[in-house]
């Protein structure tokens, strides 16, 4: 089954872009998240992820998110986070992705 949403939605403003993640990310949605993170990367200086509805994803996605920090910190972006949901908190402590995507606490 493919999923027919977008795995994210992108706003602008004047400095900064804010980065709205969907509450259901499998496989399915790591190629076209990838390329949408992509755009991001020439389009801010300060990226605001919100993870707030994020009740599903998989490694796939994680590794896509972790890349796009990485590239973000690179470049010189300044990410954060906005209320990610316990689950994304979850996998990001399973992974030991907390330094990786920025969500030290």
């Amino acid at each position: 089954m493919v999923n027919s949403m977008d795995p994210v939605h992108i706003e602008q403003t004047a400095n900064t872009t804010h980065v709205a993640l969907e509450a259901t990310l499998g496989i399915q949605d790591a190629h076209v998240l990838h390329e949408k993170l992509g755009t991001v990367l020439t389009a801010a200086k300060t990226v605001v992820m919100d993870g707030s509805r994020v009740e599903r994803l998989d490694a796939a996605v994680m590794q896509v998110l972790a890349s796009f920090a990485r590239s973000a910190r690179e470049r010189g972006l300044a990410l954060s986070w906005r209320s990610p949901s316990p689950v994304l908190q979850q996998a990001v402590r399973v992974l030991g992705f907390e330094s990786i995507l920025g969500m030290t606490s």
